[in-house]
Order: structure tokens, then C-alpha cells, then sequence
């Protein structure tokens, strides 16, 4: 099985799974400039963009009363 055989869900889920077990970003399988690359990065990068979207800022919550 080659690389590019991989879905894209499959491809995000190894970087996903490698930012978990503490791999460096540079640990990326693909080669650069790839579809596959891009990919696997988003899927490594990705759980930063919902911590930051999950996360209030101050000064923005509302009390109700």
C-alpha cells in the first residue's frame, strides 16, 4: 500500500494521533507540498483551533439577571 492510497479522514487521524502521543509536527510522513501533507498537518493543528474556539474570552460572558 502506497501513501496516497490513504483516505483523507485516515491521513488527518495520523497527525491527530501523532500530536497526541507528543510527536513534533515535523515527525509528518508526507511529502511536503502534498495534498496528503496539508492534510495530515490540519489534522495535527487541528485540536488548537477548537481549544481556542472553546474557549471564552474574557469579558464576554453575559450573567443573566
Amino acid at each position: 500500500m502506497t501513501l496516497s492510497t490513504r483516505s483523507p479522514a485516515s491521513i488527518s487521524d495520523e497527525g491527530r494521533h501523532a500530536r497526541d502521543r507528543g510527536d513534533p509536527v515535523t515527525a509528518n510522513p508526507y511529502p511536503t507540498g502534498s495534498d496528503e501533507h496539508r492534510i495530515w498537518e490540519r489534522g495535527y493543528r487541528i485540536p488548537d483551533a477548537e481549544a481556542q474556539a472553546a474557549t471564552p474570552k474574557a469579558g464576554t460572558a453575559d450573567k443573566a439577571g
